[in-house]
């Protein structure tokens, strides 16, 4: 068959994502991303929303203050694999004081 996705957009949709939130904005926001990998899915993200994927992994992975899990399994790697349908949830730095 023919691949009708768009350039430089992985193949397989992999996930419903779930962004975490507390303070004065409490609540999920929840979308969908396309990847086999959570790396793959965080690229997909930042195309979808420009800035964000440098907010969860950098260089050397998954930032220490961000908290990501795969399937209810907290998750450290950005390589981890993803699968159709898998949840993935994202809780960012809470700040405060």
């Amino acid at each position: 068959s023919e691949d009708s996705r768009a350039p430089g957009q992985p193949q397989q949709l992999a996930l419903i994502l779930k962004i975490l939130s507390l303070g004065r904005d409490a609540g999920v926001a929840q979308v969908q991303a396309a990847g086999s990998t959570l790396r793959e899915v965080v690229q997909d993200l930042e195309r979808q929303f420009p800035g964000f994927g440098a907010r969860i992994i950098d260089a050397a992975g998954i930032r220490p203050e961000v908290m990501v899990a795969v399937a209810n399994d907290e998750v450290r790697s950005p390589d981890v694999a993803v699968g159709p349908e898998t949840e993935v949830y994202i809780l960012p730095a809470i700040a405060g004081g």
